[in-house]
């Protein structure tokens, strides 16, 4: 026979339904439900299978919302290194890079990882792995495109043609 659950304060059903209506975090959402299911009598298994998480996790989203109350169900800021360049400081390289290389003095049409070193080395001071950069630039919301050997919206016959082409060249035909 489970021992029954109790919180040690008092909980306002209807507003934490609310509160967990406006949230936009899944992970604040779900430590309300949790909350909610806890009053309604819910059994911390059923709540964690509901909820897709383990049952200590239950308990400790529970425990949290004890002592803290609802302040207790958001996570606590992270520590980690500082970023580099400010926030300012990112919207003008996005800027920078939605420009052409040749704006600021490189020869080519296109940036690559290198010249967006380069870049923020002579532009902003800052010094980033090469490995780091392509993240870094997902972050500012760019991507990655490879060059690519043969057009990518050429169609079917072109592109049989062309490996025909190919093939009689390497069979030494014209």
């Amino acid at each position: 026979m489970s021992k029954k659950k109790i919180l040690h304060r008092d909980v306002d059903v209807e507003s934490l339904k609310e509160l967990r209506g406006k949230m936009d975090d899944p992970k604040v959402r779900d430590r309300i439900t949790a909350v909610i299911m806890e009053v309604k009598g819910y059994k911390r298994g059923e709540m964690a299978d509901l909820l897709s998480v383990h049952r200590e996790t239950v308990r400790l989203w529970i425990k949290r919302f004890d002592e803290s109350g609802v302040e207790g169900l958001w996570d606590e800021e992270r520590p980690g290194r500082p970023s580099k360049i400010s926030g300012s400081e990112k919207e003008r390289l996005r800027e920078d890079l939605k420009g052409s290389p040749k704006d600021f003095g490189y020869e080519s049409e296109v940036w690559s990882t290198k010249m967006v070193l380069d870049h923020l080395r002579e532009e902003y001071g800052v010094e980033y792995h090469p490995r780091y950069i392509q993240r870094f630039l997902r972050s500012l919301g760019f991507e990655l495109k490879k060059p690519r050997p043969k057009h990518h919206k050429a169609s079917e016959e072109e592109k049989k043609e062309y490996y025909q082409r190919v093939e009689e060249a390497k069979k030494g035909r014209p």
